[in-house]
Order: C-alpha cells, then structure tokens, then sequence
C-alpha cells in the first residue's frame, strides 16, 4: 500500500497541537517568575541608585556628619539633581519627586559612615515605616507589598 504523502492527516496535527499545549504550559508560568524576579531586581537596583545619589550629594556638600544622623528624601535627591525620577518596576509609572516616603538616611558609627535606604513604590517598599535598610543588607527577600 502506497501512502499519498500530501499533507497531514487529522490526527497527526491534533498531536502537534497537544504537544505544543503541554510546552505552553510549562513556559509561561516560569517566563512569569522570571518577569517577576527581573522586576524585583530593578527595585532592588533603584534603593541602590538612591544611595548612590546620596554619597554623591555628600560629597557636593562637603557634609561632615556628626553623631546625629542626615537623612536625604527622594524629593531633595530628585531636586537636587542628583538622581533621576524612578521608575517603579512593578506598575511602569514614575515615581513622583514630591515623594517625601522614600529616603536615606546616613549616620556615623565611629569612623564608619553607614547609610541605610528606604524605597516606597505605589505596590511595593524595602524598608519598614520609619527604618531605611542598610545598604550592605539590601536584597529582593526584603521587598514588602505597600500597607
């Protein structure tokens, strides 16, 4: 029996349809995770943008920090032109430069100069209320939806 070589049967492109269903659905909720960590990431990445804007402003203002901490908000880094307006990554809008919620705060410990962050998204922060994080401590474990 000679088989006419033409095209594909019906059941031939059901299976192609089934095996590329089941390959779907094991990429897209990992390409979701992905998204989600890349997102997380570029947060962490912003509080690290804010803390560098704030040791350049130190070093502009020449400011000598004595045992009482400084702390610089969002809105005088933005203002001050030493940091651009952020992007949140989880909603894609800016953060506004009147936003005072945001901050860091710098102190002296001895002869070590600390500075801890505070980055507050419209969904998501990596600080508690009144506390930045330290720099040295900042990681996407420590990301907190909005209360």
């Amino acid at each position: 029996m000679l088989r006419s070589s033409q095209g594909l049967t019906l059941i031939e492109l059901l299976a192609v349809i089934v095996i590329l269903g089941i390959i779907s659905a094991i990429a897209v909720p990992s390409i979701g995770k992905i998204i989600e960590r890349v997102k997380e990431q570029a947060f962490v990445a912003n509080a690290y943008a804010m803390y560098e804007a704030a040791t350049m402003h130190e070093r502009a203002q020449q400011v000598f920090i004595e045992d009482e901490a400084q702390t610089l908000t969002y809105k005088d880094l933005v203002e001050g032109g030493y940091l651009d307006p952020i992007q949140d990554p989880f909603t894609q809008n800016v953060i506004p430069s009147s936003n005072e919620n945001s901050f860091v705060t710098i102190s002296k410990n001895g002869n070590d100069i600390e500075y801890a962050v505070c980055l507050k998204g419209t969904t998501k922060q990596i600080c508690t209320e009144s506390t930045g994080t330290p720099v040295e401590s900042l990681s996407i474990n420590l990301i907190e939806n909005v209360e």
